[in-house]
């Protein structure tokens, strides 16, 4: 196992379900975390919490991961992405997301034969951090 191996911690309370990450997650750690996160998610949640405070490298596919990890949860179910660490907070300002972005961003529900439904993707849905304007100056 490498210095920054994922581990995934599950914890309930009531209907409540929270994903502690920690390590990095990146494309070797997605299945590390995805398995995980689908056996802990089930029908009788009423809200999925992913906690990002221990992720030490996040990357396009843990982005994808996470999203994937958002759409495992009930349909009206929220999604809370609780507590981003400085490091997964600055790939998302790298890929032009924010924390609502992930959580649209899961993959669309396929139709009936076979193919993805086409399902709109809101990016910037929450306001920049005032004083900071997006992709100027790094």
């Amino acid at each position: 196992m490498g210095e920054h191996a994922l581990t995934v911690k599950t914890v309930r309370d009531g209907p409540v379900c929270a994903l502690i990450l920690n390590g990095d997650l990146g494309l070797s750690e997605t299945a590390g975390f995805l398995g995980p996160a689908a056996l802990a998610v089930d029908n009788r949640i009423e809200r999925l919490v992913l906690d990002l405070a221990g992720v030490t490298f996040l990357d396009c596919a843990g982005v994808r991961a996470l999203a994937m990890a958002a759409g495992f949860a009930p349909s009206g179910c929220p999604v809370i992405i609780r507590s981003l660490s400085p490091k997964a907070r600055r790939i998302l300002e790298l890929l032009d997301l924010d924390v609502e972005s992930i959580r649209q961003a899961s993959p669309a529900p396929r139709t009936t034969r076979g193919t993805r439904a086409r399902q709109p993707v809101s990016r910037h849905l929450a306001p920049p951090e005032p004083g900071r304007a997006r992709g100027h100056g790094r």
